[in-house]
């Protein structure tokens, strides 16, 4: 870092403003300080998909960089941030300097790879298990384990995690809903705390005939007063 501070620089954005487009020269890492950023492109039909969420402390940029690639997607602030960029011809020799950076910013690479083939392997399953699994990811990438559960630490319109999620904002509202009324999560503002990792882990696993059957009882169980279970 100390190598590297010297020979990049910070930029601010504003809410809604483009970092960056798809298909632009990918010649920079970026390291968001702070805000929030999506990474999204439009699909044939011009709807947007939201490919993934970045927060404090996040890097964007690494195949681009590395491939010297042209981008691969679109970056766009959500919310006022600040963002650090490196070119490749000042990060790369630091890296090779620092073999172990290097790794590092490889494990990333590799984690979001991962988040990416689970988000497109998601778009065959029914709707419960997968706004289910997108929950599971995002707490997982964006997570803070605290008292009540852990608190998906970014503040998302339901418009915004239906992108992502590959659903109509009115499905997203109904199964967040559901989920609410069988206490395997609450809301709290624009943030999604999962209350029962377990309860979320066992929809996302579970396959559709067993998912009719168990999401029934489980809700029963965890709510009985709920009239309406866990269903897609």
């Amino acid at each position: 870092m100390e190598a590297l501070i010297h020979r990049g620089h910070v930029k601010k954005y504003s809410a809604g403003e483009v970092i960056c487009r798809r298909q632009e020269r990918g010649d920079s890492l970026m390291l968001i300080i702070k805000g929030l950023i999506k990474i999204a492109n439009d699909n044939p039909d011009g709807k947007e998909v939201v490919l993934n969420f970045l927060g404090t402390g996040d890097t964007y940029g690494e195949m681009a960089v590395f491939g010297g690639q042209t981008r691969t997607a679109d970056a766009v602030a959500l919310q006022e941030s600040e963002v650090f960029t490196v070119y490749a011809r000042d990060l790369l020799p630091v890296l090779a300097a620092h073999p172990q950076a290097l790794f590092e910013i490889v494990q990333v690479l590799c984690e979001k790879l991962q988040a990416a083939s689970e988000a497109i392997e998601d778009n065959s399953l029914d709707m419960r298990r997968r706004v289910a699994r997108g929950l599971l990811r995002l707490a997982s990438q964006h997570g803070r384990t605290g008292k009540g559960g852990i608190r998906v630490n970014l503040t998302l319109s339901q418009s915004e995690l239906a992108a992502y999620l590959g659903l109509s904002r009115e499905n997203v509202n109904r199964q967040l809903g559901q989920l609410k009324d069988a206490n395997v999560i609450r809301k709290e503002g624009a943030q999604i705390v999962v209350t029962d990792e377990f309860a979320l882990t066992e929809i996302a696993d579970e396959g559709p005939a067993r998912s009719k059957r168990q999401g029934c009882a489980h809700a029963a169980r965890r709510a009985p007063n709920v009239q309406a279970p866990i269903l897609g």
